[in-house]
């Protein structure tokens, strides 16, 4: 019995010092802002907000903020993986039938230049198209003549064959067995598809061209997250590769379907790639700074969850009142609150817990103290004479409590 009155005596002493006897001094008035109207809500047991002191806050960590009306800082996180731009990407192949002769292009991954030769093709069709152009020069001022050469010269362009290389037949007067065909695009070789000796036909590819100074990087965000993702977002890439060196780009296109497996939607981020240094398959984490709507926001720490509510603790009355919120969107720092606080209101930005502990021993004494008959009341409790002398605190310092005329009773057991 006397351990139990012990354990209990050390309670209300310690929720004495803790809830009453200290006001707030000037430097913690300073740092939790203007006190607002007193407010019974989440009063501790003794009717009165929980107090500290400014030299009380910095000990324990506890921080201030004032709540305020902006938007959510919200940053949209997703894996992605760099694919070739396919608006940069070309086919290379031929509009009519023929024989390679020979390779110039002749290995995946070399990079080449717009006009640069790749094969040589020998075709029947160009030969025939070749000995009808220089008839038609050679028939001169003959009516018909002109048209004759235009007709020649149009379907050998039509075939691929470049303007340079039929001004070089017009001037030389000599059929070519063979005729170069060049790239008509500038970038990698991703893939080829023929080889020398290869037999082939009219719209066969032959190879794969991509141009990698601006990639796609291919994000996969959740569904939850697919309405703060837009067109024209900017959005910073960093590479597996090559952490802590990000990249920057631009949301350029969002797909309008849902994966039905992964419950993810695909959003492409276009990325300029002047060094080459961001290649094809690489994987990559993509951060979006999302849109979203403004509200009244407070510190992502302001706000306590304790199972069945939200509670976030507010300078009023001289002190710190919990207080129920609710909440909406979560950010990265701060928290959307959709009721429960006003713009401009003090808040407690950290270390909320403390309070939550303070607010739930309150109740608990209370309780204790109602059946014990000691009522409610704490803030004119008398100590003094009460003899403590005889008590083991566990070395508790009492923080300046009078104990001298506290008195033990000899009978407890």
């Amino acid at each position: 019995m006397r351990r139990f009155a012990t354990t209990t005596l050390t309670a209300v002493l310690l929720l004495v010092g803790c809830t009453g006897r200290d006001a707030p001094d000037p430097a913690s008035a300073q740092d939790m802002g203007a006190m607002g109207d007193a407010s019974t809500d989440g009063m501790d047991m003794g009717g009165r907000p929980m107090r500290i002191t400014g030299r009380q806050a910095s000990l324990a960590g506890v921080s201030f903020a004032v709540v305020r009306e902006a938007e959510l800082d919200r940053t949209v996180r997703a894996v992605a993986m760099v694919v070739p731009d396919e608006g940069r990407t070309a086919i290379v192949n031929t509009r009519v039938g023929g024989w390679i002769e020979s390779l110039y292009a002749d290995e995946t991954g070399r990079h080449v230049q717009i006009g640069e030769p790749l094969f040589e093709l020998y075709s029947p069709d160009l030969l025939t198209a070749q000995e009808e152009l220089l008839l038609a020069l050679r028939l001169g001022d003959l009516q018909g003549a002109d048209s004759m050469v235009v007709g020649a010269r149009r379907r050998l362009a039509r075939w691929g064959i470049a303007d340079s290389l039929i001004a070089a037949i017009e001037r030389t007067g000599a059929v070519r067995e063979t005729l170069t065909i060049v790239s008509p695009f500038s970038g990698h070789i991703l893939e080829k598809f023929v080889l020398v000796g290869e037999r082939i036909e009219a719209g066969q590819d032959l190879y794969r061209i991509a141009d990698l100074s601006t990639v796609w990087v291919e994000a996969e965000i959740f569904e939850q997250d697919t309405d703060l993702v837009a067109v024209g977002q900017p959005a910073e890439v960093t590479l597996e590769a090559r952490p802590g060196r990000p990249y920057q780009g631009r949301v350029a296109f969002v797909h309008p379907t849902l994966d039905a497996e992964t419950r993810t939607l695909r959003v492409r981020i276009e990325v300029p790639n002047p060094t080459g240094d961001i290649r094809p398959m690489m994987y990559a984490t993509v951060r979006i700074r999302a849109r979203t709507p403004r509200g009244t926001i407070v510190p992502l720490t302001a706000v306590l969850p304790t199972g069945d509510r939200d509670l976030a603790f507010v300078v009023r009355g001289g002190g710190i009142v919990p207080t129920p919120v609710a909440v909406g969107m979560r950010g990265d720092s701060t928290i959307l609150i959709i009721d429960g606080l006003s713009v401009g209101d003090t808040i407690v930005a950290s270390a909320t817990f403390l309070f939550d502990s303070e607010s739930s021993l309150a109740a608990a004494m209370a309780g204790i103290m109602l059946d014990m008959g000691m009522g409610l009341d704490m803030g004119g409790m008398d100590m003094g004479n009460m003899d403590m002398s005889d008590m083991n605190m566990g070395g508790m310092d009492m923080g300046g409590a009078d104990t001298s005329g506290m008195a033990r009773r000899d009978g407890a057991r």
